[in-house]
């Protein structure tokens, strides 16, 4: 599960914030209202209170950021109104929003112990519709261009490995490192026109 905890969720988290400060005027003031929201959280059981905000945001346990998942909706929702930036590729509130949604449902269905086949249609559909949000969203404020191992992992190949394997509770980062191995390098290396 550290694939989506640690990984994925934190490159979720850097772009929104990457997010806020491009297309907005007072971007930084926005991040800060983020990290306002975060630190002004009721207390309550199971879920840890972020009184500094992101600012520690790489030092956070994969419990720490399950305890933000919970939350990022709710501190994302009604953040902002409008384009008063004039940027280009806008990407609106309510789009934000529900792709911290449409998170927490895949999370939520990555979660289960045993998956029938109907079970993993859903998931397949829960990750792509978060892909597709995700790749909306980001794809211009990434370095990389959205090229993450990970990512690229998570949406071609969790589904097959879940029927091969069983359920992905129980997987390390050596079982996706073996599976990017046999499925994207060696046949990569087979047609690679520099070894032939």
């Amino acid at each position: 599960m550290h694939h989506l905890d640690l990984d994925l969720f934190c490159y979720q988290i850097i772009f929104t914030c990457d997010i806020l400060k491009l297309q907005h005027i007072n971007g930084n003031k926005l991040v800060e209202e983020v990290n306002r929201h975060l630190a002004t959280i009721s207390r309550f059981l199971g879920i840890k209170i972020f009184f500094n905000g992101l600012q520690s945001i790489a030092r956070l346990t994969a419990n720490e950021y399950r305890s933000l998942m919970k939350v990022m909706v709710f501190v994302i929702d009604n953040l902002y109104d409008e384009n008063n930036n004039e940027a280009d590729n806008f990407v609106n509130n309510d789009d934000l929003a529900k792709l911290y949604k449409y998170w927490n449902k895949m999370y939520i269905l990555s979660r289960h112990e045993k998956f029938s086949e109907s079970n993993l249609e859903k998931f397949k559909d829960a990750i792509h519709r978060w892909a597709q949000m995700f790749v909306k969203a980001f794809k211009f404020v990434s370095p990389s261009n959205l090229k993450l191992p990970k990512l690229h992992l998570w949406v071609y190949y969790i589904i097959d490995s879940i029927r091969s394997y069983g359920a992905i509770n129980s997987y390390t980062t050596k079982t996706y490192k073996s599976l990017y191995k046999y499925f994207v390098k060696i046949p990569y290396r087979i047609n690679n026109k520099n070894d032939a």
